[in-house]
């Protein structure tokens, strides 16, 4: 009985010491809140190096994967294959947002009970918790969604900034994560502007998951507009 537990003990000790030996990701994080995308980019090439089967690091990839489905699979390993990650809400929680921003309520609501049931004490329930709508406004990424056409009906205003260094570095962020980003000029109460503008869009539903993601990245509550490029 006794070497029983003491078995017990050991393989519980092995385990609590292999989620500990989880690669600390956390500068990384840091480097991309804080808009260092390069840098970021940089660490993720080593640890891949080193440990590209890790949790953490898979996570860090999807964060830093600027293709939406590309992204998505690489949170789902981190979900399905390392349940016990110290990322593995926050990917369920990416997972749940993906599907949110893009209209599949039904599907989205199901990975957010997950969530709730999976991980109660999560802290991004808080976040993700919301009235999720009864009917589907499923947002199908079209060609023009993706390129940037000749004509296009709208484009998203990120953010408007006195000073032209914060637009350029603003829009270059959003240049190197795959995303049309162009700087255009507009005076306000006797103060010229330099604002940010996001994407070329054909139909205003299709701004949706661009608008997600300048929310989760960058904290940015952007907006659809007009564009005026006829």
């Amino acid at each position: 009985m006794n070497s029983m537990k003491g078995i017990s003990v050991f393989l519980l000790l092995i385990s609590t010491h292999l989620i500990a030996q989880e690669v600390d990701i956390s500068s990384a994080l840091r480097q991309i809140e804080s808009g260092d995308i390069k840098t970021a980019g940089i660490t993720l090439k080593e640890l891949k190096s080193e440990k590209p089967n890790d949790p953490s690091v898979i996570f860090l990839d999807a964060v830093l994967t600027a293709n939406g489905e590309e992204a998505l699979k690489k949170y789902f390993i981190v979900y399905e294959k390392f349940p016990k990650s110290k990322y593995a809400d926050a990917a369920l929680n990416r997972i749940f947002s993906y599907y949110y921003s893009l209209g599949y309520y039904k599907r989205a609501e199901s990975y957010l009970s997950k969530l709730k049931t999976e991980f109660p004490n999560s802290p991004y329930i808080k976040s993700a918790d919301r009235n999720i709508p009864d009917s589907e406004e499923v947002v199908e990424l079209t060609p023009e969604a993706k390129i940037d056409p000749a004509k296009y009906n709208f484009t998203i205003q990120a953010g408007a900034f006195l000073n032209l260094d914060n637009a350029k570095k603003l829009s270059e962020q959003i240049q190197s994560d795959g995303y049309f980003s162009e700087i255009t000029s507009k005076e306000i109460g006797g103060s010229i502007l330099n604002v940010v503008n996001v994407g070329k869009f054909i139909k205003e539903v299709e701004t949706k998951p661009v608008l997600e993601y300048l929310s989760q990245k960058f904290n940015l509550t952007g907006r659809a507009i007009k564009a005026d490029n006829n």
